[in-house]
């Protein structure tokens, strides 16, 4: 990995991927509860080396700005292409990197209010409704 002394957030959150990744286990609530998007997220957690890989990359090439975002250097929210779907960079390195698989009505939240920011300490998930409030009480 080569970063930048300005990503120390990001290494110290990527210290423990490869053992988030390797620690997935699909259960019997699992197999109750699948559907095909849950199916694609336990596969993407599973493909843990293309994983890894595009977080480290998503992670390597982002641009530090203020209160610490990291943004892709792509205007917009940045999206990326992973096993045949379009998702949010954002979404990749929060669900995935923490060998997570969102259930309906989940959201990845962001603590700094910045869509773009990919910091994977910004993030955290919540629910829609949730997500509505933070962007009321940033308007406040």
């Amino acid at each position: 990995m080569t970063f930048r002394s300005d990503h120390t957030q990001a290494v110290t959150w990527l210290d423990g991927l490869d053992a988030r990744l390797q620690t997935f286990e699909r259960d019997a609530f699992f197999e109750l509860t699948s559907t095909s998007d849950r199916e694609w997220w336990a596969q993407t957690i599973e493909n843990n080396t293309q994983t890894q890989s595009q977080i480290i990359t998503l992670l390597e090439q982002s641009i530090v700005q203020q209160n610490s975002c990291l943004e892709p250097e792509a205007k917009g929210v940045k999206r990326v292409s992973i096993r045949g779907r379009q998702i949010y960079a954002y979404q990749l390195i929060y669900w995935a990197g923490n060998a997570l698989i969102p259930s309906k009505g989940e959201v990845v939240r962001h603590k700094c209010d910045n869509r773009r920011c990919i910091n994977p300490k910004h993030l955290q998930h919540g629910d829609q409704r949730e997500n509505l409030q933070d962007q009321k009480e940033q308007q406040s």
